[in-house]
């Protein structure tokens, strides 16, 4: 071991590179000498595959379009509340008696419980000594006479559903529109023929032989079920008879225009 470590440095390496001159020498592949020589002859050799760029992903637009979607629904919800007509209310009255709302029967003169029970579609029927006026502030106002039977209709929107539909099953109904009416459409049916109101004073009067519509300003349309439209000018009167088809004209009743111009003066001056 000694022996060996004191040896000349110079003469070990020159066996180790005898041993490495004798190993044999290493053939290369039929295929990789091939190629080898065709990269040389055609001038490729060395060149290596260029990297292909990939395109990238299109960013995933989820959030985007829920948060469109978000600002959608916010717009439709303000939009249908700004919307939104003031809803009915009662005022006073000097008779005694209830208003039957959808079969409950609420004292005339509880006016606050009367606008809490009113909504569109309800129906009503006035059981009082005197008349009732529902007013819908600087759109409508209706006034029923005692006996009187209705389904109410929905105050016309401000922007859209402003085509409101009502129905009078018995008795008289007095109508006069607001300033904020104008461009409204209020349809009245009874049993004889359906009232198109555009922004006048009427009553609407459904009789066990048929139905009136007084006009005291302002231009209704009546349509019987089964007939042609009838356009109703300022004091005059149509009269369609039950099961009838051809419109009566003539004067508007003569009890009705003091009524109409009291309700038409008191509340233009409530609603505008």
């Amino acid at each position: 071991m000694t022996d060996r470590l004191r040896e000349d440095p110079e003469a070990e390496d020159t066996r180790v590179l005898e041993r490495i001159r004798g190993l044999a020498r290493p053939t290369g592949e039929p295929t990789f000498r091939e190629r080898l020589r065709r990269d040389f002859v055609f001038g490729t050799f060395g060149q290596r595959p260029r990297a292909v760029a990939i395109a990238p992903r299109r960013p995933v637009r989820f959030l985007a379009w829920a948060a469109g979607l978000s600002a959608a629904a916010a717009v439709a919800i303000v939009l249908a509340v700004l919307n939104q007509p003031p809803g009915w209310t009662a005022l006073p009255s000097g008779g005694s008696g209830h208003l039957v709302v959808n079969g409950r029967s609420i004292p005339i003169r509880d006016t606050a419980e009367l606008t809490r029970r009113m909504r569109p579609g309800s129906r009503i029927r006035l059981e009082s000594t005197e008349e009732l006026d529902l007013i819908s502030s600087g759109l409508l106002a209706m006034q029923l006479s005692p006996g009187t039977e209705m389904v109410l209709p929905p105050p016309p929107g401000r922007w859209f559903a402003r085509g409101p539909r009502g129905k009078v099953t018995g008795g008289l109904l007095r109508v006069t529109t607001g300033r904020r009416f104008h461009g409204a459409r209020l349809a009245i049916t009874t049993p004889d023929a359906t009232i198109h109101v555009t922004g006048t004073t009427l009553a609407v009067i459904a009789e066990p032989t048929g139905t009136c519509v007084c006009v005291l300003e302002g231009t209704a349309h009546v349509a019987p079920h089964q007939g042609k439209m009838t356009r109703v000018t300022p004091g005059s009167s149509c009269e369609v008879a039950r099961g009838g088809r051809k419109p009566k004209r003539g004067e508007m009743r003569d009890a009705e225009r003091p009524r109409l111009v009291d309700l038409r003066d008191r509340m233009q001056a409530v609603m505008n």
